[in-house]
């Protein structure tokens, strides 16, 4: 296990990186600024990643070249990520045996940590997003603070905004 919360780190350090990747399972690197995640690739043996609080959004994600295919759990709370299509396509590339994901307290996770007053967000845009990322992450097991759901109930599927504009194309993933 590695601890390195509240360090102010914008990448990890070479130093840091030689000593600890050939044997860390778990790293957490919670409120730091995280900007460049190439260095993950180094850590064959991880199965357990915290990156909460570092005001990541996608293009951090696609530093990341290389896939963790031994990456289970992947904490990403409190950042920045607002594109839920992108976001699901980097996440199923970088990670694709991810059994547990947490986006809470990001603008694509209608969860409630990041409304503004008078939010339209409704119920059933929760139930969309589960669904979404159910049917996208096909190992996924446990997304946010409940299990996965994988049901098509298509009311959970807005089609349109309030205002009457698209919001939904359909297409294969």
């Amino acid at each position: 296990k590695l601890f390195l919360v509240q360090q102010n780190l914008r990448v990890l350090p070479k130093k840091l990186v030689e000593q600890y990747a050939d044997h860390v399972e778990e790293l957490d690197l919670s409120h730091n600024c995280l900007k460049n995640l190439s260095w993950l690739a180094e850590f064959e043996q991880l199965r357990h990643l915290v990156l909460d609080s570092n005001r990541m959004h996608e293009a951090h994600l696609r530093t990341l070249t290389q896939p963790l295919p031994q990456l289970e759990v992947l904490m990403l709370n409190k950042n920045e990520f607002s594109d839920l299509p992108t976001t699901v396509r980097l996440i199923r590339r970088l990670f694709p045996n991810l059994q547990y994901l947490s986006l809470h307290g990001n603008p694509i996770c209608p969860d409630g940590l990041e409304l503004q007053p008078f939010s339209g967000y409704l119920r059933y845009d929760y139930e969309y997003y589960s669904n979404y990322i159910g049917h996208s992450l096909s190992k996924l097991k446990f997304l946010d603070h409940g299990m996965v759901q994988r049901t098509y109930q298509y009311e959970s599927f807005p089609l349109q905004s309030y205002a009457g504009t698209q919001l939904l194309k359909t297409t294969s993933f």
